[in-house]
């Protein structure tokens, strides 16, 4: 295998592990009653919500940088929300 082969299944493995933790993450949040009697129960699903996210969207950027698609999956997002 080619290191550049190498480095990008590298990366693609990377994104789909952090892709895994926020949905983790991010099922839990959104799923999980308010806990009134933690009054850091909040701010602690919040910080591990940010954290994963932070993670996805470095993992992605590399990943998509070091594809060259940045700007062609950019510009498909921005077209899709287009409402018509």
């Amino acid at each position: 295998m080619r290191q550049a082969d190498r480095q990008s299944a590298l990366l693609e493995a990377e994104l789909i592990g952090a892709a895994l933790r926020y949905v983790a993450v991010a099922d839990w949040f959104e799923s999980r009653p308010f806990a009134r009697h933690r009054r850091d129960g909040e701010a602690e699903a919040m910080n591990a919500f940010n954290h994963v996210e932070a993670e996805l969207r470095k993992a992605g950027g590399r990943l998509l940088r070091r594809l060259g698609h940045r700007e062609l999956v950019l510009e498909q997002v921005l077209n899709g929300m287009t409402v018509q």
